[in-house]
């Protein structure tokens, strides 16, 4: 029997799947448990001395990306330690760098372009980007991981659109646990039914989130919502027909539209200047 690659599949079809493992989740038993995740980030922040902050604001999103990275390691054939202590560093460092780019602070300024005080500085994301080289882990795989993961955010930031749920950046996506973890389950079965790498992923998200955004605008947001309004809980809120009012939104991170993180990671120049 021929086994059919993604290209072979209508992009409607993979939304549709999506959609479907979205509202009826199946139970992920691989999951790492939250306590030994921030455990074993209090020893890196320990041993390598970064923020300590960070593990408080970045380590529950952590859990949600673990199985992905593996995933995604295992089909690009990549010659990486799958160890814990690897696989956490590498997603509090995916989540940093993204926050950088998403707060348009891409040289790690302790200040970022709002006047705010950023939560990740330019030595945070040094010394874990150094790290990881350490461990094998160059700066271009964390690279295609960063673009990943704003690839995944995006995606569902069009799925929940008009929806109470507001995704401006990828924390705003992991704050929402009750429902990442659906999404997230989701995502894990795309990648793994279609054989997802690092290098194709960002593409043909981009190609079934432009088919289920031409889909949600014919058949209404109403569809879509009917579809996930028991994993949203919103039966009993109203779609409104315009742009949806914020109502929820427990971080203000600004969504970048600006392409790379070329300004903080540089495979031939893993030290940041």
């Amino acid at each position: 029997m021929k086994i059919l690659k993604f290209k072979d599949f209508d992009n409607r079809e993979q939304f549709f799947e999506i959609i479907e493992n979205i509202s009826n989740p199946m139970i992920n038993e691989n999951l790492m448990d939250n306590k030994l995740i921030q455990k074993i980030l209090r020893k890196l922040s320990s041993d390598i001395k970064f923020n300590i902050k960070l593990v408080g604001t970045f380590g529950t999103g952590i859990g949600f990306m673990i199985p992905i990275v593996k995933n995604l390691i295992e089909n690009s054939k990549l010659s990486i330690e799958l160890n814990e202590e690897n696989i956490i560093l590498l997603c509090i460092t995916i989540i940093s760098i993204s926050y950088l780019e998403e707060t348009k602070n891409n040289t790690g300024e302790e200040i970022n372009s709002d006047g705010e005080k950023s939560i990740v500085t330019r030595r945070d994301a040094q010394t874990m980007l150094s790290e990881l080289k350490m461990r094998g882990i160059g700066n271009g795989i964390v690279k295609k991981f960063v673009n990943v993961f704003i690839s995944i955010k995006n995606f569902f930031k069009m799925i929940l659109k008009g929806t109470p749920y507001i995704i401006d950046g990828l924390l705003d996506m992991f704050a929402y646990a009750s429902i990442m973890m659906p999404c997230m389950n989701a995502m894990l079965l795309f990648i793994g039914k279609y054989d997802m790498t690092l290098d194709n992923i960002a593409s043909n998200l981009l190609s079934v989130g432009a088919a289920g955004t031409a889909l949600i605008s014919k058949q209404g947001i109403s569809w879509l919502m009917s579809k996930l309004k028991d994993v949203l809980k919103t039966k009993n809120i109203e779609i409104p027909d315009k742009d949806h009012e914020r109502i929820i939104n427990p971080y203000q991170i600004i969504d970048s539209s600006e392409d790379g993180v070329e300004n903080l990671i540089k495979e031939k120049k893993p030290s940041l200047k």
